[in-house]
């Protein structure tokens, strides 16, 4: 299991502003470990990412240039090898603003 101030530094980098002046809509990133199961071969990374604005659904999002899949395959996992973190399986939902699940993904 991934050390907790590892995760938390994932996350301060993830909401430093780089990967919200790329994805405006994005309002910030929560991550989470996942505790690993007895058959599990590699870390698991739950994250939530937050939007801020009601535009945006599942039909549209791509429409809207939103990727999560890009975002956590381009942006968060360039941030890994900075906090040691190695073979890491992602989850992931996007959040509307008032709460509502847009999307997810579980790997």
């Amino acid at each position: 299991m991934i050390e907790d101030y590892k995760i938390k530094g994932l996350q301060k980098l993830a909401n430093s502003g780089v990967i919200m002046s790329i994805y405006p809509m994005v309002d910030h990133i929560e991550i989470r470990s996942v505790e690993l199961g007895p058959k599990d071969r590699y870390d698991r990374l739950e994250v939530d990412i937050h939007l801020n604005t009601e535009d945006i659904t599942s039909e549209n999002m791509y429409d809207m240039e939103l990727d999560p899949h890009y975002l956590i395959d381009r942006y968060l996992k360039e941030y890994l090898p900075y906090f040691d973190i190695d073979k890491v399986i992602f989850d992931f939902i996007v959040w509307g603003p008032n709460g509502d699940i847009i999307y997810s993904w579980k790997d």
